[in-house]
């Protein structure tokens, strides 16, 4: 389970070891759009050189200058010009100097027209990171506030593929409330706010006062905080049908989804459905390794950059769930990073994709750390599916499209529901029958000519 409500900070590194990212806008980020005439690097580049002054400012336009041999500089007069207009003439006190920075290369990114390239201030970025890390320096448990504004614990952070976590270890349990924190009464607080206050480097110390309901007892506890994982990847049992959902291609998808599909097959399963609807994405190379899961040798996708210079992914040989029929879930939530794994196994024939058409992104943003913690993000590729498809604004195609209008009360998931009669009807033995129904046999000979 993972949501904003968990109690559990990373870096992500700049430079050439930056890892590339492909996914939706993150949720309160600045984001982008509109054109312009000049290379987005040079802009993002003298805009950075303002960081508090005039001065620091236009000697970022004259290096640039002398690196490059393009007068920029009057240019950027301009905007100094228009900069100090507003210091003397707006009614009311102007932003401070670091928001209006970030205005600027705010600016700067709408111009290109690309919603996808955007940046954040370091409190969103650190945010962000910690999202794509998977991991929070905390105590491992999720949070609510209950009906009498104190916040208690909903449930341990505890799964079978990540690592025991302070909470379970210290002994809490699911209602315990949390009175204090550190000698400070929490009645009343926001729940960030608690979240905030008990979140904290890994290896320090926090001191909860709880109080138990079912023992009528209040007791204080310590409890040294740890790198604590997000459950990114979920599981369900079905008889004889593995399922799992990933939810996110953060930094540790594929290790958990390895975990997790070890499990499944342990148990000799039928076929397996993995469900990536609702996933927006994220880091290409956890999107590789989630695809060679399932994939013998042979290309995942393609980037293509501005030059028209191809670099292609592949997958190694070898797979985790070799001969297992797979089933991949997919909706308008499905964007990116999901669409590249799920693209793959649908051009190479390993998956039959059921529910509606997918988001639609196909582009790759590489991300930058910057000097005080924000963070940058600039889309440096398209990309496309082994077949050469390219999806952007487009969407993969279901093999079998599931109308949403067929949800009710009895049936709340028919995309699940459909998942299931397929592999009923194609993979059980005990239905030959059934699949080799006319109208099953039809809808077979359609997938199979999709991805065969």
């Amino acid at each position: 389970m993972t949501d904003d409500r968990s109690i559990a900070s990373q870096t992500e590194k700049d430079g050439p070891e930056s890892k590339p990212v492909i996914e939706r806008p993150p949720k309160n980020t600045i984001a982008s759009q509109p054109e312009v005439g000049i290379n987005p690097f040079q802009a993002v580049t003298l805009v950075l050189g303002f960081v508090a002054t005039a001065t620091v400012f236009f000697l970022g336009g004259i290096l640039y200058e002398r690196q490059q041999g393009i007068a920029y500089s009057q240019d950027f007069e301009i905007f100094w010009e228009a900069w100090e207009y507003i210091d003397e003439e707006y009614y009311q006190e102007p932003p401070p100097v670091s928001e209006r920075v970030y205005g600027g290369i705010d600016g700067v990114l709408r111009a290109l027209g690309d919603e996808y390239s955007s940046v954040s201030p370091p409190v969103q970025a650190e945010q962000h990171r910690e999202e794509i890390e998977g991991k929070f320096g905390g105590i491992g448990a999720y949070v609510d506030i209950n009906d009498d504004e104190e916040p208690y614990i909903v449930d341990i952070v505890a799964d079978e593929c990540i690592a025991t976590t302070p909470a379970e270890r210290a002994g809490l349990q699911a209602n315990d409330v949390i009175r204090a924190v550190d000698g400070q009464e929490v009645k009343g607080w926001a729940i960030e706010d608690v979240i905030d206050i008990v979140k904290g480097k890994s290896g320090t110390d926090v001191t909860l006062t709880i109080y138990r309901p079912e023992d009528d007892e209040a007791f204080d506890v310590t409890i040294e905080r740890d790198e604590v994982e997000q459950i990114t990847v979920v599981d369900r049992d079905f008889e004889n049908v593995g399922y799992v959902h990933l939810r996110v291609f953060n930094s540790i998808a594929a290790e958990q989804m390895k975990c997790k599909l070890e499990s499944i097959i342990a148990d000799n399963p039928q076929a397996i459905i993995f469900d990536l609807r609702g996933n927006g994405g994220g880091l290409l190379d956890e999107a590789i390794d989630v695809a060679d899961l399932f994939l013998d040798n042979g290309v995942v996708v393609s980037q293509r950059d501005r030059d028209g210079k191809e670099e292609e992914r592949f997958s190694d040989s070898g797979d985790l769930a070799e001969g297992i029929p797979l089933v991949v879930l997919i909706d308008g939530g499905s964007a990116s990073a999901s669409e590249v794994v799920a693209g793959a196994l649908q051009d190479r024939g390993q998956a039959v994709l059921i529910g509606q058409t997918s988001f639609g992104k196909g582009s790759v943003q590489n991300v930058h750390v910057l000097a005080d913690g924000g963070e940058l993000r600039i889309t440096s590729a398209a990309w496309y599916t082994p077949d050469g498809r390219r999806i952007h604004g487009i969407g993969l195609e279901p093999d079998i499209f599931v109308d949403l209008a067929q949800t009710t009360e009895d049936n709340p998931d028919p995309v699940l529901d459909r998942a299931l009669e397929y592999i009923a009807e194609h993979y059980s033995p005990a239905t030959d029958a059934a699949a080799s129904s006319p109208e099953a046999s039809s809808e077979a000979e359609a997938v199979t000519a999709r991805i065969g």
